[in-house]
């Protein structure tokens, strides 16, 4: 995977005193993915830790420093784990709106909420468009969210697969949509998943997927933890050449977006990052979505299970499995008595006889 960054400084040769110098300067595209889980979030502001309002905040300004580097610099910004909306991308909007009088309105509306939300003045204009456009759809998303995750719970719905992966999916579509243009030839690009939930709303086969097509398109995914820690993002960071960051303070979250998390592939080989010896590369049950040590797996498609289903059938492949080979695993094992051994006969007179 060295691939996937390539090396934007070369050295000269000049003895002990070597000099770099640039030799590329290509455009970059960040995709940011952002977290949007009701329940996790509403943990996160019952600890008194973080609130979604700053972590908004932060993400804008990490936007526009990337646009600030290169004029030619792209940025996209995702949504996902939301009840409402699922994946959606925020930023850059291919809407159309339906007349006039629609658009007039969701300008009037945009500005208002960038007004006091946003509470600055004298912004460049690029970064103003952004900020409002981002707000504003933010804005809609924390009105419509409660609705629907109200009617989830009333259906009895505690358990709901997240859209991280579906996210993750449509960021490297968009990538690749704009590498293969004519106007963004050359662009080079990377992922920033900023997470707040745990491996349980993970899909694991979308997410393995999602990390081999990133590693075929060249393309690194860096993940920002807040909430609880991640099996399968660790592995996503750690296949792609990405740095996985686990914030336990979340106040400083500005800092490890400018810093840590804020390098672009060129330069990652002359910059020491943040590493992370202690990943987990264990397979996850496709039932029960825990990391598994020990498990039975289907020779057909090797779904990976720790737990054998009560209809004898693959969930991934639907093959049926041999009713005798499953009674033989569910079947305990039968315990045998220990054999007790019989002690030696002692030969008499054995030194006698050797003598006689």
């Amino acid at each position: 995977m060295d691939a996937i960054a390539d090396r934007a400084f070369v050295e000269i040769s000049g003895g002990s005193n070597s000099l770099h110098r640039v030799v590329d300067e290509t455009p970059s595209l960040l995709s940011v993915i952002l977290d949007v889980n009701p329940l996790e979030w509403k943990k996160l502001i019952d600890s008194h830790t973080l609130n979604f309002r700053e972590v908004a905040s932060a993400v804008l300004v990490m936007l526009n420093s990337h646009l600030a580097l290169n004029s030619g610099n792209e940025v996209a910004l995702y949504i996902a784990n939301s009840y409402f909306h699922g994946a959606r991308l925020i930023y850059p909007s291919f809407e159309d709106e339906v007349d006039d009088n629609a658009e007039k309105k969701a300008n009037k509306r945009r500005k208002i909420n960038a007004n006091t939300i946003l509470k600055t003045t004298g912004i460049y204009r690029q970064f103003r468009i952004i900020d409002e456009t981002i707000v504003d759809r933010l804005d809609q998303l924390i009105k419509e969210e409660p609705e629907r995750l109200k009617g989830l719970l009333n259906k009895g719905n505690t358990h709901i697969k997240g859209t991280l992966s579906g996210a993750l999916s449509q960021s490297l579509s968009y990538i690749n949509r704009l590498q293969t243009s004519d106007e963004h030839a050359g662009l080079k690009g990377r992922v920033l998943c900023i997470s707040v939930s745990g491996d349980t709303a993970l899909p694991y086969v979308s997410i393995m997927n999602s990390i081999f097509a990133a590693q075929k398109q060249k393309v690194s995914v860096d993940v920002c933890k807040l909430g609880p820690d991640s099996t399968f993002l660790q592995q996503a960071s750690d296949a792609t050449n990405g740095a996985y960051i686990y914030i336990k303070n979340p106040v400083g979250l500005i800092q490890y977006l400018s810093t840590a998390l804020f390098i672009d592939p060129m330069l990652r080989p002359i910059v020491v990052l943040p590493t992370n010896t202690s990943i987990d590369f264990r397979a996850s049950c496709f039932i029960t979505s825990k990391v598994v040590d020990i498990g039975y797996v289907c020779s057909v498609c090797l779904c990976i299970l720790s737990v054998i289903p009560s209809d004898e059938k693959c969930p991934t492949c639907h093959s049926k499995f041999d009713h005798n080979l499953i009674t033989q695993l569910k079947r305990k094992p039968k315990v045998l008595p220990l054999m007790k051994r019989k002690p030696k006969a002692k030969k008499k007179n054995e030194d006698t006889g050797k003598k006689n």
